[in-house]
């Protein structure tokens, strides 16, 4: 072998190796969320202007105090992903057989649920909050941004079923759970399951993922994003590309009121009108809630935010209106 074919080599080898470590950084980062909450919690993806409306959102304060307080132990179901997946459950009041599954997103948990869930039980709805993968008391450290959760949150529809075969379902999910709810609503679903919505949720993990690698890491897509999906691939986790709640929307059979701040630069908001024209669903809606940041919708108008909830979800379910 000549010189210049093995310095060649050398380089190639070279260059394969910072591939592969340049990946495995990115995907540690992105995916693996107890070292994800240590760097947020650093203040390196803090913003002012977020945290000073978080600071002053009293109706934020006053559910998460209505959580603590009601807050019920953690409930376990044996889960097609091979483990005891857990949730909170809050039981349907005067056994009711509306139910609701509230979705949580990316690095976040159940107690940040709390306002959606709370809307939800002074309908009379029974609640049931999933710990998503990676997330929580979740025995694996990283998460799969809805790939795998689809298949648990199929699980607690068949929890539901199971206690309850009159039971009516609505799933609710915001972010990473947004995404969930599509992916779930793409998979054949039994009947009970009657309508959906999905707040600030992306079209694809790639897609998000692309549009944040400069944000958050200063980073290009090349080679890091592709490096770090390829490590996804190979630790047997999945594939950023297919887990795509935007081709699952084209197979969706389920009413789905799709919500999103114009304000949201995490998830973007162009992402929304895709979703939206791409979902084959019965009936759709899609909510746009101005100078909404990612996450907020709900907390920058909480009147609008019920209202269109009231409108779109109550048409599927008895006595919606008559809860206080």
């Amino acid at each position: 072998m000549g010189k210049f074919a093995k310095t060649a080599l050398k380089a190639a080898a070279g260059a394969g190796a910072f591939y592969l470590a340049s990946g495995a950084i990115v995907y540690e980062c992105v995916l693996d969320i107890p070292l994800l909450m240590k760097i947020k919690g650093s203040g390196v993806f803090k913003k002012k202007n977020e945290e000073e409306f978080w600071d002053k959102c009293e109706i934020r304060k006053q559910a998460n105090e209505w959580y603590e307080k009601n807050e019920p132990e953690d409930t376990a179901i044996f889960s097609r992903l091979g483990r005891n997946m857990k949730g909170k459950v809050f039981e349907p009041v005067n056994g009711g057989h509306n139910w609701a599954i509230v979705i949580h997103g990316y690095s976040s948990c159940t107690a940040a649920m709390a306002l959606y869930a709370q809307t939800y039980y002074k309908k009379g709805f029974g609640i049931v909050m999933p710990h998503m993968v990676g997330h929580g008391p979740d025995t694996v450290r990283h998460c799969s941004m809805g790939y795998y959760d689809r298949f648990m949150i199929l699980d607690w529809i068949d929890y539901i079923i199971d206690r309850d075969p009159e039971a009516k379902i609505v799933i609710h999910g915001e972010s990473m759970g947004s995404a969930t709810t599509m992916l779930v609503t793409g998979e054949p679903l039994p009947s009970n399951v009657l309508c959906a919505v999905a707040d600030c949720g992306y079209t694809s993990c790639w897609d998000e993922y692309a549009s944040q690698m400069k944000e958050m890491f200063h980073l290009p897509n090349f080679p890091f994003l592709y490096a770090a999906n390829t490590i996804s691939k190979l630790t047997g986790n999945f594939d950023f590309k297919k887990c795509s709640p935007l081709e699952a929307v084209k197979h969706s059979n389920t009413p789905t009121l799709f919500v999103h701040g114009e304000a949201d630069k995490f998830v973007p908001y162009e992402m929304c009108k895709p979703l939206y024209e791409a979902c084959s669903a019965p009936e759709k809606r899609m909510l746009s809630v101005p100078n909404a940041f990612h996450a907020s919708a709900i907390y920058f108008d909480y009147d609008k935010y019920k209202q269109t909830l009231e409108e779109f979800v109550g048409k599927y379910f008895d006595d919606f209106f008559d809860k206080i």
